[in-house]
């Protein structure tokens, strides 16, 4: 099963989704908390970090997301390594993503 991290403007953390289906530009997953059309997410999909994508629509318990750039479908396959830790971007506008301040 893949599962995909994602980071939200004005959310502590991530929270964890399944996907159930992939492209180079795209990808649906279950249970969208919060997320509008419209929004504007950074994901960890296996080993492609900080990927940034729009959610295109929210419907039944499922988004669509687009990617702003195309991924790698093997690295987003890919198992993380044992004990890897998801951590928030940390670098550009992606790093101000929960910053109360940078709104």
């Amino acid at each position: 099963m893949l599962s995909a991290d994602v980071f939200q403007v004005g959310r502590a953390g991530s929270t964890a989704h399944r996907v159930t289906n992939i492209s180079e530009m795209g990808m649906c997953i279950v249970q969208p908390v919060k997320m509008a059309v419209g929004d504007v997410v950074v994901l960890v999909i296996g080993r492609v970090e900080h990927m940034v994508a729009d959610v295109m629509w929210v419907r039944a318990g499922l988004a669509g997301l687009r990617f702003h750039e195309p991924i790698d479908l093997a690295l987003a396959r890919a198992r993380r390594v044992a004990g890897h830790v998801v951590a928030p971007p940390s670098a550009g506008w992606l790093a101000a993503l929960n910053d109360p301040y940078a709104k």
